[in-house]
């Protein structure tokens, strides 16, 4: 079901109001919950992530393989704001993922109602 969002410019200068990069993509922290088999550490979780953060994680993501996460929103994406509710210790996919770039306006694209968007015409010119 596509969200219940519009926008009236296509190129965004903050995520506020938007979250559409964290909708039915499954949550990216499930990579922190990943463990080392014969050391039971963690192989991906920043070593001062909060531990109510990482309890948190563990909850949600027990006893699931990679690929086996809810094709749902992210977990941390805040459904009011748009925003991730805990921004700092987004994973590096999420950090890479940057505001205006080519996959954030492909997006965004078919939710902008009041502008005109450019074509690919006006975008080789």
């Amino acid at each position: 079901m596509p969200p219940d969002v519009r926008f009236a410019v296509l190129e965004p200068t903050d995520c506020d109001g938007c979250g559409l990069c964290c909708r039915g993509i499954g949550s990216p922290p499930a990579i922190y919950t990943y463990r080392i088999s014969r050391s039971g550490k963690f192989l991906f979780r920043p070593v001062d992530l909060p531990a109510e953060l990482g309890q948190q994680l563990d909850d949600y993501f027990y006893g699931l393989l990679r690929g086996q996460e809810p094709d749902d929103n992210c977990i941390w994406l805040d459904q009011t704001t748009g925003k991730c509710k805990h921004y700092a210790w987004r994973p590096q996919v999420c950090r890479t993922y940057e505001v205006g770039c080519d996959a954030c306006l492909n997006e965004r694209r078919p939710y902008v109602t009041d502008a005109k968007l450019p074509t690919e015409q006006d975008e080789q010119s």
